[in-house]
């Protein structure tokens, strides 16, 4: 009788032991269940705040205390996006490229962040274009320089120091050095002696050699206006309204967004006599073929 009440006891002491452990297991499961969702609706919220170093944080926790595809994309995602703003503001750009399409291909990934890598990967490569723009601007002005064309010079390294946030990080290297050049530049009336020099072609051996290096750099710039000769002063005025800086850089920028790659050679009487010409067609937008002279 004794050994019979003692089995039962033992039976009913490791029943409620297991019943005890399922409890606890289920009360942790239930926890982490709770750690995940909280943890995960914090990461959206600090990816609507664009704060990525701090949703990436969040997204890792969440990971942890549960493990799903969802944490996990949306974690990298985070990162990705960190590292790529990291990049760029090294001038990085190829490998914020690189970075930025990780998130784009991410599946399983949070939609918000996606767009955003699609945005900023549109960014990077404007910024690439506007960097490839300013070298050559600042290559071409060198070539003038040591040619003697200072005024043409000076307005190829304007138009990069004018350039709206060229200061920024993005570009203040560039910045830095077409001001360094433009600086450098004598204060000196420069119009007129390249003038002289024009009506001097065949004054001494070195004039000819001038002309000849010239010829070939004409050749090699066929379509563009600057390089053709083609510089009569035009009036800056269009349908009685004048032709402002502003409109001259906006006229450019259209160029540049069209795909024109030597707008740097440009000058603003170029671009003045484009403004122009576009106007005649009724156009608000110019080509590279409304440089010409008509």
């Amino acid at each position: 009788m004794k050994k019979a009440l003692l089995l039962v006891t033992t039976g009913v002491a490791l029943l409620l032991a297991g019943c005890s452990n399922n409890s606890s297991s289920s009360n942790s499961s239930s926890s982490n269940d709770s750690t995940y969702k909280t943890e995960m609706t914090k990461g959206n919220d600090a990816v609507n705040d664009e704060n990525y170093s701090k949703a990436a944080d969040h997204f890792t926790s969440a990971n942890k205390a549960k493990k799903t595809d969802k944490a996990k994309a949306s974690k990298t995602q985070a990162q990705y996006l960190v590292k790529s703003k990291k990049l760029m503001n090294q001038r990085e750009f190829s490998d914020a490229k690189a970075a930025l399409n990780k998130v784009k291909d991410q599946e399983n990934g949070n939609k918000k962040m996606t767009s955003r890598a699609k945005t900023l990967l549109k960014q990077v490569a404007k910024i690439q274009l506007n960097r490839n723009n300013f070298k050559i601007d600042i290559k071409n002005a060198k070539d003038m320089i040591k040619q003697g064309s200072n005024s043409q010079a000076k307005s190829l390294l304007e138009q990069v120091t004018n350039f709206k946030g060229v200061k920024g990080k993005y570009y203040s290297d560039l910045y830095t050095q077409a001001k360094t050049l433009l600086d450098s530049l004598p204060a000196e009336d420069t119009n007129k002696a390249e003038a002289i020099t024009a009506t001097q072609p065949d004054s001494s051996t070195e004039d000819q050699k001038n002309s000849t290096a010239d010829a070939s750099s004409q050749a090699d710039q066929s379509d563009n206006p600057a390089a053709n000769g083609h510089f009569d002063v035009e009036k800056k005025e269009v349908n009685g309204k004048e032709i402002t800086a502003a409109d001259i850089a906006n006229a450019r920028q259209q160029l540049t967004d069209s795909g024109v790659k030597n707008v740097g050679a440009w000058s603003d009487n170029d671009i003045v006599r484009a403004i122009k010409n576009a106007a005649k067609d009724g156009r608000s937008t110019i080509t590279a073929d409304d440089g010409k002279i008509q």
